[in-house]
């Protein structure tokens, strides 16, 4: 059961069937094979076939009743699957059942059911059989009208099949129908086709052995004499050659019967001459027996033995005739299968070969397959070795350029240090030195201006002191601008506060803010802070032209924001960037220094802002 649960539902249900042929086909244990399989089989499919097959067992037992029951099961477990060909089958033998235990209503039910679904197009198979019981139901009813219109309706719907039992067993329900009716002219033409089939599907069948003949031996009494001769007649007329001989042969077992043997002579005679003209050596053999017996029985010895010898010569020839063709069916078949071997050997050795052709193609296919993937992985691998060069070169071509950067960086700081250390000792000296030298020069012209009081009115003495107060002024100057004395003493913010104290003496409005600036701030970076302020200052006065300044220095986070804007004149920064400008490339390399950011804005005649801001953390 296991691999029969993995298949389709068409394919369950055909493995079922051929289980269910297999234990019927086993006469001694079908019964207890039927029962083990049911308590296996716990499929509703598995149920439904089984059902079919063991409810027809148990009918043949008699059991109407227990079959009905298996056979209502069945029906229920079909309409659950939905399977309208078991419905079908299902309805039909429930209502068989039915009818025989004389519940026609019920029986009648059941039929018009599987009949309506008989009419589907998938479904014909099963019209034939419908007609056929609904046939038995009018019978059952004592309507032989109707009976007989079902049967004909029953021939029309399997005519057209090929020769199957089915078809000849619906053909012989017809010819026994009509054999019990007189009705000649239709027991001839049935009759006929049956035996032609029956000739066509069993060539072998031994004389006498033709079920055809039980029908009419049916008829065999002194009552039926007139319809036989009628149908003799009519068959006659039709050439119905079987129809003539059975019922001539009837005929003659009825006068044998009646001890007037000699009046079945003409009728035989008759059948014997129409056999001539026909190549039916079956029917003729049993015709020739049955007129030896006759002639036999009438005293008619020498005929008796006239044709008994004909019939045993026939026979023989009949015998030898179906032995050669036996023997020739044999040979065809021996041949056929020696041909079929010899074509299974041939289709084993291109399988053979074709299989070893396909193991060397799929070998060929893997190994190409292999070589493309090695040749992708090498591809792949060579591409990724290149890459991480290439990204190695990078990354070393980054660290030469920081450290190049680095080294740049260093030197102006180095230079920046230079300088403002050497700003410092010109500052100490210019102090120190120059301011003090001049000092006591102005202290000398002084004691000179009071002992010599022509120089006086000469006023050389006052202007030498007022060139000397102006040197002094100017070396003071110089010295603080080189070394603020407030970024000392007060740092950041008092340098600005002095540079900005500066600009309105000069005459500039200038406005000044400063917020949340952090009290310590390295002294390297202050100073370049500064310097910043006092360059940008510088261009503002050498070449702005504006009247108006601010300065806005405010600390937030870990940043430091510098920015100072005028109302000047104005400038396009990358025209200014093409001329050299010093000032502007000093202080963009002094922001960088202090890595942090500049930006320029500034058009002709609006004046210019300018944005930086300077980590000091």
């Amino acid at each position: 059961m296991g691999s029969i649960n993995s298949k389709s539902y068409e394919e369950k249900k055909e493995a079922y069937s051929h289980l269910n042929t297999i234990i019927a086909k086993t006469q001694s244990q079908a019964q207890s094979l039927f029962e083990y399989a049911l308590s296996k089989d716990s499929t509703d499919l598995g149920k439904m076939i089984l059902y079919k097959r063991y409810s027809q067992k148990l009918s043949q037992q008699g059991l109407t009743d227990d079959a009905l029951k298996y056979k209502l099961l069945g029906l229920e477990l079909a309409k659950k699957l939905k399977d309208e060909r078991a419905i079908t089958e299902y309805n039909l033998s429930v209502g068989n059942t039915y009818l025989y235990q004389n519940k026609v209503d019920k029986a009648l039910y059941h039929f018009n059911v599987a009949e309506a679904l008989a009419e589907k197009p998938d479904y014909h198979d099963f019209l034939w059989n419908v007609y056929y019981h609904k046939g038995l139901l009018q019978g059952v009813l004592g309507d032989l009208e109707g009976h007989t219109e079902f049967y004909r309706k029953m021939w029309d719907a399997i005519k057209e099949y090929e020769n199957t039992p089915q078809k000849r067993f619906a053909l012989y329900i017809i010819v026994e129908h009509f054999s019990q009716l007189d009705k000649p002219i239709e027991l001839a033409k049935y009759t006929e086709i049956l035996s032609e089939l029956y000739e066509d599907a069993h060539p072998n069948t031994p004389a006498g052995h033709m079920p055809i003949k039980n029908i009419f031996e049916k008829r065999e009494d002194p009552s039926n004499i007139p319809q036989l001769k009628e149908s003799i007649r009519i068959s006659d007329s039709l050439n119905s050659i079987n129809s003539q001989s059975y019922s001539t042969i009837a005929l003659a077992n009825t006068y044998s019967k009646m001890n007037s043997p000699e009046k079945a002579i003409p009728y035989l005679e008759k059948a014997l001459a129409k056999l001539e003209t026909v190549k039916k050596p079956q029917v003729k053999l049993d015709v020739l027996l049955k007129m030896a017996t006759i002639q036999f029985e009438a005293k008619n010895y020498k005929d008796a033995y006239t044709y008994k010898t004909k019939e045993t010569t026939l026979r023989d020839s009949v015998n030898s005739e179906r032995m050669q063709r036996n023997i020739a069916e044999l040979e065809v078949k021996f041949d056929t299968e020696k041909k079929e071997r010899k074509i299974l050997e041939q289709n084993l050795t291109i399988e053979k070969e074709t299989r070893e052709k396909n193991q060397i193609l799929y070998l060929l296919i893997g190994l190409g397959i292999l070589l493309l993937l090695s040749f992708f992985f090498f591809q792949k691998r060579l591409k990724d070795q290149k890459t991480i060069a290439t990204q190695k070169q990078a990354l070393k071509d980054q660290e030469i350029k920081e450290l190049q950067q680095k080294n740049k960086l260093l030197a102006l700081n180095s230079m920046i240090e230079g300088q403002e250390a050497e700003r410092l000792r010109i500052a100490k000296d210019l102090h120190d030195s120059l301011g003090g030298l001049l000092s006591t020069v102005k202290a000398h012209f002084t004691t000179i201006q009071k002992e010599i009081e022509q120089i006086e009115k000469l006023n050389i003495t006052e202007k030498t002191n007022n060139l000397i107060d102006e040197a002094c002024i100017e070396v003071r100057r110089i010295s603080h601008n080189m070394m603020p004395h407030a970024l000392s003493i007060s740092g950041l913010q008092g340098a600005v506060e002095d540079i900005t104290e500066n600009l309105r003496e000069e005459g500039y409005e200038t406005t000044l803010e400063i917020k949340q600036v952090p009290e310590k701030i390295e002294p390297t970076k202050e100073v370049m802070i500064y310097r910043l302020v006092q360059e940008i200052i510088s261009n503002i006065r050498k070449h702005a032209e504006a009247k108006s300044v601010l300065i806005q220095i405010l600390g937030y986070k870990k940043e430091l924001n510098l920015i100072i804007e005028d109302d000047g004149k104005g400038f396009i920064y990358d025209e200014a960037m093409e001329k050299g400008g010093l000032g502007l490339k000093s202080i963009n390399s002094r922001v960088q220094f202090l890595d942090g950011t500049i930006s320029w804005d500034s058009q002709p005649s609006k004046g210019t802002s300018v944005t930086i801001n300077i980590p000091i953390l």
